[in-house]
């Protein structure tokens, strides 16, 4: 890591600073000792100040987030941007300023936030080709946990040795606990380890997922899509694979499923939570309903990775497909999904399935002794309250009641119930649709 120092004509800026802040960094095999961020150090590049900056951050034992950065505009007029994805996201070395803060700066929000109002920040430009620190504060108003750092989200990592010898192991037949209990004893310890067992479950899922596909498949996918487009012209199909030639992604419509969406496709639904067989990739159809109240189906896609590139890539094709983009859509609370939605379906009214709320209460809730009771009164409160203000008092008073006030479930559905509450979507949902438009709608919100 390379960085510069602008006061070199005034006293060396180790002095007076105690040898446990500094840090050793091996730079071209050499061990270089620098100091903590400061105002006037400077790097040659965004991405090795903020590379820096996190190092510093690990070892004090906290961990910093952007709060707001600029790009250079030789990045935008390439169409790169904050909201982008792929070779369209922004990185750190596009950047022209940078503001770095505590992650537990802000405004707290309630019982249980780890959100303090720290202030400690960094913020750094580009100037004359190098990238310097223009302001610099380092104190902060909670105490810091370097012990902790490997575990922290910002720094969890699984190394690529750790990670085969875990693919060995599943490969074998170890099951996944039983997989990170090896890793555990070889490394001596939870101390000496850098990830939990959730990020091995993920990272494994992950590579399964992507190891069950060939290009073969990929091949035959595009060659039945090819004949069925022979057949009807009006069939639409893409196939998205990687580098490789692996399958990815895959998106299609028939003709009767695109003539049906021009009339019912206001509203729609675009559910992830089937899984094939085999390859177990969800399948992720468009849904809505038709004259008869019936469900009908728009389009489909297969999504090899649950992430929001995935979902852009799928909604795009939609578009592409269909001509438009729907007035209305419900999904589950998957935040790459939200992500996508905001990206590729701007303004489009976006609310979550009640369905799907529902049963995250059952599986977040149902463990608890009154569960029966509390069920009774979230779908009273759901489904009978008309008035918002009523709507609030009968969800308080459940968290009150059976002591649900704290951080979970209860709290995080309160805190979003502008995006699935029907007492607060009744009018605002179908603002600006026809009355057919209107009432397909509220048949289709019926059956979700």
């Amino acid at each position: 890591m390379a960085w510069v120092d602008l006061n070199e004509s005034v006293p060396d800026l180790n002095e007076n600073v105690p040898e446990s802040s500094q840090y050793r960094l091996i730079t071209d095999g050499q061990e270089v000792i620098v100091n903590p961020p400061s105002v006037g150090m400077c790097f040659t590049t965004g991405h090795e100040f903020f590379e820096f900056c996190q190092l510093y951050a690990f070892k004090e034992g906290f961990e910093m987030f952007i709060k707001s950065n600029k790009l250079k505009k030789e990045y935008k007029e390439k169409g790169v941007s904050k909201s982008g994805v792929g070779k369209y996201e922004a990185k750190p070395h596009m950047m022209e300023l940078i503001r770095l803060k505590c992650k537990k700066g802000g405004v707290k929000k309630g019982v249980g936030s780890n959100v303090t109002g720290c202030k400690m920040n960094i913020y750094g430009v580009s100037r004359d080709g190098l990238f310097t620190i223009l302001t610099c504060d380092l104190q902060h108003n909670h105490p810091l946990n370097p012990d902790c750092s490997r575990l922290m989200v910002n720094y969890r990592c699984i190394d690529g040795t750790t990670f085969k010898r875990a693919m060995i192991n599943d490969m074998g037949g170890v099951s996944i606990s039983k997989n990170f209990g090896t890793h555990l004893i070889e490394k001596g310890g939870y101390e000496n380890i850098t990830f939990n067992n959730r990020d091995l479950r993920n990272a494994i899922n992950v590579e399964r997922r992507s190891s069950r596909f060939s290009a073969a498949d990929a091949a035959g996918l595009d060659a039945y899509f090819k004949a069925q487009r022979d057949l009807h012209p009006e069939f639409y199909s893409s196939i998205q694979v990687d580098d490789d030639g692996v399958f990815t992604n895959a998106f299609w419509s028939d003709a009767r499923s695109r003539g049906t969406c021009k009339y019912f496709g206001d509203v729609i639904t675009f559910d992830t939570t089937f899984a094939c067989n085999r390859y177990r990739i969800p399948f992720a159809p468009f849904i809505g309903v038709n004259h008869h109240g019936k469900s009908i189906i728009f389009a489909a896609a297969l999504i090899s990775h649950e992430n929001t590139p995935s979902f852009v890539w799928v909604f795009e094709e939609f578009l592409k497909c269909m001509g438009k983009a729907p007035l209305g859509i419900l999904t589950d609370q998957d935040k790459a999904i939200c992500r996508a939605i905001e990206l590729v379906f701007p303004g489009v009214r976006h609310r979550l399935c009640l369905w799907h709320m529902l049963q995250n209460a059952s599986k977040n809730l149902g463990s608890l002794s009154d569960w029966k009771k509390i069920d009774t009164l979230i779908r009273t409160a759901i489904h009978d309250l008309i008035d918002p203000d009523e709507f609030d008092e009968a969800w308080c008073h459940v968290m009150d009641e059976y002591g649900l006030r704290g951080p979970g479930w209860m709290k995080d559905a309160y805190d979003n119930r502008r995006q699935w509450a029907p007492a607060y979507n009744r009018g605002k949902f179908w603002a600006g649709m026809s009355s057919t438009q209107r009432s397909e709608g509220i048949d289709f919100l019926k059956l979700t």
